[in-house]
């Protein structure tokens, strides 16, 4: 009997000493994978950091140009002349322009599809997404070009494109046609992600486009 009570409190030992072997195997393995997941996050966050750092010029003009797009507009609206609200805003006429044409634009095609004005050289554009993000991608006849698109920044999208001095020499297209070129691939977007409903401003590094109510 009394052999059995030491065999048994040996293989209780024992079970115990496994035990603890396991656990701390266990808590090893979850150090280890806490750490794993801790590096994770520190890498997304530094991916995020020097994603939104590459596109700084971008975002600062996107906003500068919404913000100037509202002011023009209601400037627009309170009947207010071309020559004044540049002088107010310290913009070109050809903006305020651009702001008025497209509300007047909006205004008349208001409740239905707005007419698009082709484009020569046969274009197709595609929007698409990759391990990088989303893209809109541009080939016609004349050349072509792939810029990266960002969504959800209020009820806009950001296009990035070829800053004007290098537009040529990265789409083979001749500059005088960079904005009609742009102005296409733009209503390719407002029809395709806002129903048709959309206005846009073509800037230096990227196309500024709106949803429009």
């Amino acid at each position: 009997m009394e052999k059995a009570f030491k065999d048994a409190l040996k293989q209780s030992d024992k079970i115990v000493a496994d035990a603890n072997k396991i656990y701390k195997k266990a808590e090893k393995e979850l150090d280890a994978a806490e750490e794993i997941r801790r590096k994770a996050e520190r890498e997304g966050e530094r991916m995020a950091d020097e994603y939104y750092e590459g596109k700084r010029n971008e975002f600062a003009e996107f906003y500068r140009t919404e913000l100037l797009r509202n002011l023009a507009r209601h400037h627009i609206e309170l009947g207010k002349t071309n020559h004044e609200i540049s002088l107010w805003l310290l913009v070109e006429q050809r903006f305020v322009q651009n702001i008025r044409d497209v509300v007047e634009r909006v205004e008349k095609y208001r409740g239905e599809q707005p007419k698009r004005t082709p484009l020569e050289g046969n274009p197709r554009v595609i929007i698409g997404e990759d391990r990088d993000g989303s893209f809109l991608s541009f080939d016609s006849l004349e050349g072509k070009f792939e810029a990266w698109i960002e969504f959800g920044v209020g009820k806009s999208i950001l296009i990035g494109v070829p800053h004007p001095e290098h537009w040529e020499q990265k789409t083979g297209i001749p500059f005088e046609r960079r904005e009609r070129v742009l102005t296409y691939a733009a209503e390719y977007v407002i029809d395709m992600k806002m129903d048709g409903k959309g206005s846009f401003v073509v800037g230096v590094d990227v196309v500024s486009v709106f949803w429009e109510d």
